[in-house]
């Protein structure tokens, strides 16, 4: 019986990441451009963008000394750069079979990015790489974001058998993450939102592994001290590629340790985030003059973002709308309502219901946003940081209501089913808004 849902499990994580991939767009928009072009730059060495300013579509750019930078937190690039460098070696092959046989062998771009690239370029003068030569490099991409997308799924799945969640529960909730949320389409495309979830998850995990009770002798077991400096780097890692999601990391952690172990567990942490930490520092100096002068200071298009003041000045009560109800059409009621239950979770089980509050702070910020609904897609994908622990909270929902007999049964039926309008809602906004 366990090595059959085993396999299932493994099935449903495997036919996610194949729907990932055969959903994947290419690029969609300056957002997921500007991470690419910010890849590109950091492996040739220089993070000035040159003529590759074109891939932000000349919006998620910042400018300083004349020159164009990505306006993107570093994290998410730096996640991508082996992929990219991949794609590149790719690149000349494919753009040679496609010219040979006349037909295009990967989509490097979603249609209505293809079309502004081209007019923007033209109307700038630039000499941008034509879409066609990063064939390579959207394949590469495409398999890097389904991974990391995994790779959170995998985090979940992790957390919910430590809290003793059986295998029913387990498999509703990774299907619901994975297939009825956000975190599906954006697991497509090289957006920050599912790098920074998928760190923050494993973050958590590394926290619950090596935070445990000292061994008789008082000394931190060596599986311990490695998960907590895993746990470091994933938590630097996730801040460096969202900075407001270092928010966010610092409330689950501090809802998931009791604070009489902090001060043997934060030696640790900071031991494994220093060497993220110290990249993204030498970063921001060498693109923006200085280690805490970071691309929104120095944008070159919305003046609100070069302040955090202007950034976050927002009325709350219109962004809590907006991104977990029906405000705008975009929050997780109306596109992934699903998640909601898995709030309800969360909150019902004494174990996890300090996540919530730990991510409160979190979330009210981000319901100050100017922009709550993530920009043009208009819709809640600020919020998908948190989708994997709104998947512990489905998991523990599982659990506790559903069943194989009587009433339990409907219940996980309405579940199911809740799921699958989660998926078709979710999955049709965000694919229609990418064009």
């Amino acid at each position: 019986m366990v090595e059959g849902s085993r396999r299932i499990l493994g099935l449903c994580l495997g036919l996610l990441g194949v729907l990932w991939l055969w959903a994947a767009p290419g690029l969609v928009s300056s957002n997921d451009g500007s991470h690419l072009a910010l890849a590109r730059a950091l492996l040739r060495g220089d993070p000035r963008l040159g003529d590759e300013v074109a891939l932000t579509l000349w919006v998620d750019r910042s400018r300083r000394d004349g020159e164009d930078y990505s306006d993107r937190p570093p994290g998410t690039a730096l996640l991508a750069a082996p992929a990219v460098w991949l794609g590149a070696r790719l690149d000349p092959l494919l753009l040679r079979t496609s010219l040979e046989t006349q037909e295009l062998m990967v989509q490097p771009a979603a249609p209505r990015y293809a079309e502004t690239y081209a007019i923007r370029a033209q109307r700038h003068g630039r000499r941008a790489p034509p879409l066609l030569a990063l064939q390579g490099t959207a394949l590469l991409l495409a398999l890097h974001c389904a991974a990391v997308g995994i790779g959170g799924l995998v985090g979940v799945g992790l957390l919910l058998r430590r809290r003793g969640v059986g295998w029913g529960g387990r498999i509703f909730a990774l299907l619901a993450l994975g297939g009825a949320s956000l975190w599906g389409p954006y697991s497509t495309v090289l957006f920050s939102h599912v790098s920074a979830g998928a760190l923050a998850i494993w973050a958590v995990l590394g926290l619950e592994v090596g935070a445990g009770r000292p061994d008789e002798g008082g000394q931190w077991p060596a599986l311990r001290r490695g998960a907590l400096l895993a746990a470091g780097l994933a938590a630097g890692w996730a801040a460096s590629a969202d900075y407001l999601v270092g928010l966010l990391v610092l409330g689950l952690g501090a809802a998931s340790v009791p604070p009489r172990r902090w001060p043997a567990v934060l030696p640790w942490l900071v031991l494994g985030a220093a060497p993220i930490v110290a990249a993204t520092a030498a970063y921001h100096h060498a693109a923006f003059g200085s280690a805490l002068s970071i691309g929104y200071d120095h944008h070159a298009n919305f003046e609100f973002a070069r302040e955090r003041v202007t950034t976050f000045s927002g009325n709350p009560l219109v962004g809590l709308w907006s991104q977990w109800g029906a405000g705008q059409g975009a929050g997780v009621l109306v596109l992934a309502p699903v998640m909601l239950v898995g709030v309800a979770g969360l909150a019902v089980d004494r174990g996890a219901r300090r996540w919530l509050w730990g991510a409160l702070p979190w979330i009210v910020l981000l319901a100050c946003h100017r922009t709550p609904t993530g920009g043009a897609g208009e819709d809640h994908r600020y919020l998908v940081p948190l989708m994997p622990v709104l998947a512990v909270g489905l998991g523990l929902a599982w659990q506790r209501w559903s069943g194989a007999q009587g009433r339990a049964r409907w219940i996980a039926a309405a579940l199911v089913a809740l799921a699958v309008l989660s998926a078709s809602l979710g999955w049709t906004h965000v694919l229609r808004a990418w064009g």
